[in-house]
């Protein structure tokens, strides 16, 4: 069985090159199944030969409406195993893990800020504070220095 990305795809249905196209259940998901002009071939992950999935129709049926197809059918509903959607969950632990490390930062600059509004000695002027960083620059710099 041949495969396809989806622009091989949308150049072989804009040349009239694809007979049919089918949505078949492969577990819990489902795959876009094409017959072409030179026999049957599978819509792929780009940059892959992996059958791309997906979750529900509406999602399949969106994007084969967007890229211009008219026609679709159904095939072998008698294999759909919606069952196994929540064994095949995939889960996103790394962008839990991001946002609460994104709720600690914030957490840290507001008790930083608050901090800084409670302080009770006088404000550092301008001037002061230029001279204080330019010396703090100095410093950093004759470090570096061969």
């Amino acid at each position: 069985m041949h495969t396809l990305t989806q622009t091989q795809f949308q150049t072989a249905l804009a040349h009239g090159a694809i007979e049919s196209v089918a949505l078949v259940p492969k577990g819990p998901r489902f795959c876009v199944k094409l017959v072409t002009r030179t026999g049957e071939a599978l819509l792929v992950q780009a940059r892959s030969a992996v059958p791309r999935l997906f979750g529900t129709t509406d999602s399949a049926l969106k994007l084969l409406h967007k890229m211009g197809v008219q026609r679709i059918v159904l095939d072998h509903l008698d294999e759909w195993q919606p069952e196994q959607a929540t064994l095949q969950k995939r889960s996103r632990p790394d962008r839990a893990q991001a946002m609460t490390r994104a709720a600690e930062y914030d957490r840290w600059v507001a008790a930083k800020v608050e901090a800084s509004r409670d302080d009770p000695r006088p404000d550092v002027s301008h001037e002061e504070w230029q001279a204080v960083r330019a010396a703090k620059l100095a410093q950093r710099q004759a470090l570096h220095r061969p």
